[in-house]
């Protein structure tokens, strides 16, 4: 299934590689560095799931997390970390509606495997509600 993802990095190589692997697996992948290219992005075109990094320059992705949520209520945001999983922020992004982590340092076919999981589990419960 192709699915539309904004992924949201303000590191160029992580962009790059998060974009050529999901166009690998059939989906349209579009990238941007920063919560005012996201918002701007979100505001223009619609998305199935938005890939988040949890630590940007200019904010925390918990921000950016809350901003999408008040406009994009259902919008599906699996969070990206490369600092491990902080039991603390996991806790904090659940709570602002966040579908999942996925670590950085993973190994690419789990990265893939995981974030199908949880676009699958996101759509199943928006479907469902």
């Amino acid at each position: 299934m192709l699915y539309k993802i904004l992924i949201v990095d303000d590191e160029e190589p992580v962009r790059d590689l998060l974009r050529d692997l999901l166009k690998k697996e059939d989906c349209l992948p579009i990238t941007c560095s920063n919560q005012e290219e996201a918002m701007a992005i979100l505001k223009k075109d619609t998305f199935d799931v938005v890939l988040l990094d949890i630590k940007l320059c200019e904010t925390n992705g918990l921000e950016v997390l809350k901003n999408i949520r008040e406009k994009y209520a259902n919008l599906p945001v699996v969070m990206i970390t490369g600092f491990g999983f902080d039991e603390e922020l996991i806790g904090k992004s659940k709570q602002f509606g966040c579908s999942g982590y996925i670590g950085k340092n993973m190994p690419i076919s789990e990265i893939i495997v995981t974030f199908k999981r949880f676009v699958k589990e996101a759509k199943q419960k928006g479907a469902s509600s």
